[in-house]
């Protein structure tokens, strides 16, 4: 509270209250204010908050380990950080995707075996929702075009009817990083919900206010889209590190180099640390509203 004139009665107060939404707005107390508000909420918009800074990694990756610093506005969408990863990363966005907070309090899952699965897969084919072990996450937010896309049958594999979901596009970062329910959430996005691509997103601090998408650092080239899952990167990286490539290696090359969905024409020799930050901004820039 501030000395001041108040917005409605127009009397000189020794304190005011701001509006609590947008906090331009200044009164001598509550009447004044639910007076106002009629007029005020068409004006009324939710005062900006600092940007969060996030560490997002793909822990399955090793020499190099892939990661990106990523400046997120507090008022995007989840949908808009799913757009965001895919810049940073050199991903295709040809998959599906969902974000989930992981309560690390959570029993493990048990491994199923081939009677347990094909039971899963039963109740899925008549449109059931089961537990099939302990829940894992406090919330799933998820696709909103997830029934478009060729491994949404995957996306049956990380539901539990005791998760709540909700789709990304109207899931605000803000919102969700706040809650105090889950502040010890683990965040995770996943990516082809065929060869499970992880990224660890760690929240390590505030930023100032800022309304776009910036990558700050980041390490290690984009995974090919379709590598089949790590082993199969793998495979691609020791195709190029090789001192006389196989035939079947130099498909590999070729094939990255020429038809993969996020394909680089400049291949892996000596590049495997590359990450161009400037070309990164740009497309965040350019592609994320």
């Amino acid at each position: 509270m501030s000395a001041g004139k108040c917005e409605v009665c127009l009397e000189e107060k020794p304190k005011l209250v701001n509006c609590g939404r947008c906090g331009d707005r200044k009164y001598c107390g509550a009447v004044c204010q639910r007076k106002d508000w009629p007029t005020h909420k068409y004006s009324c918009q939710p005062k900006k908050q600092p940007s969060w800074i996030l560490k997002i990694t793909i822990p399955d990756s090793r020499e190099p380990q892939i990661h990106r610093t990523i400046v997120c506005p507090d008022g995007a969408t989840f949908e808009q950080l799913h757009y965001a990863i895919q810049i940073a990363f050199g991903w295709a966005n040809k998959h599906s995707y969902d974000f989930v907070a992981r309560d690390p309090t959570a029993e493990e899952r048990p491994v199923e075996d081939i009677m347990a699965l094909m039971k899963r897969r039963a109740a899925q084919d008549n449109g059931e929702q089961r537990d099939f072990g302990p829940r894992q996450n406090f919330i799933r937010i998820v696709n909103p075009n997830d029934h478009k896309m060729a491994d949404s049958l995957h996306s049956y594999d990380r539901r539990h009817s005791q998760t709540p979901e909700k789709k990304a596009d109207k899931v605000y970062i803000g919102e969700q990083f706040n809650k105090k329910e889950w502040k010890s959430a683990e965040w995770e996005y996943m990516y082809d919900h065929g060869d499970n691509w992880g990224h660890e997103i760690e929240i390590i601090g505030r930023g100032k206010i800022d309304d776009a998408f910036k990558c700050t650092e980041g390490n290690g080239h984009g995974i090919a889209e379709d590598a089949g899952s790590m082993p199969g990167w793998e495979d691609l990286k020791n195709a190029y590190r090789a001192a006389k490539p196989t035939d079947e290696q130099k498909e590999k090359m070729h094939w990255f180099e020429n038809m993969a969905s996020n394909f680089d024409p400049e291949g892996l020799k000596g590049r495997e640390n590359f990450v161009d930050l400037d070309v990164i901004n740009s497309l965040l820039t350019s592609n994320i509203e």
